[in-house]
């Protein structure tokens, strides 16, 4: 198990100098000096030192016969059955103009 990345670590640190150094460089030696890649080169090493880390444990794999099945999203079942000539939960309105002489009997 891997060291606890909280607690002061001499060889950590200077791994986490050499790799601001080496980014630096890489990036052409700026003005700004190393000192400000030492926290995108914590990040690395931390990645380095924990490759799994983040990884969510998968159980329950699906049988590989049914890798290529699509599986449809059951939201799309909500509005199965409901047609536009007919009254439905977007506004209890029909959805098609009234006829002329049908406003006028109202």
């Amino acid at each position: 198990m891997a060291a606890n990345p909280l607690e002061p670590n001499p060889a950590r640190d200077a791994k986490i100098r050499a790799k601001a150094e080496e980014l630096w460089k890489a990036d052409g030696a700026p003005h700004c000096g190393p000192q400000t890649y030492l926290e995108q080169a914590s990040e690395i090493i931390g990645m380095e030192e924990n490759p799994n880390a983040g990884e969510i444990p998968v159980k329950d794999l699906p049988d590989p016969e049914f890798a290529d099945t699509q599986v449809e999203d059951a939201r799309i079942q909500e509005n199965l059955g409901e047609f536009p000539e007919r009254l439905t939960d977007q506004g209890d309105r029909d959805h098609f103009p009234e006829k002329e002489n049908e406003r006028n009997a109202q």
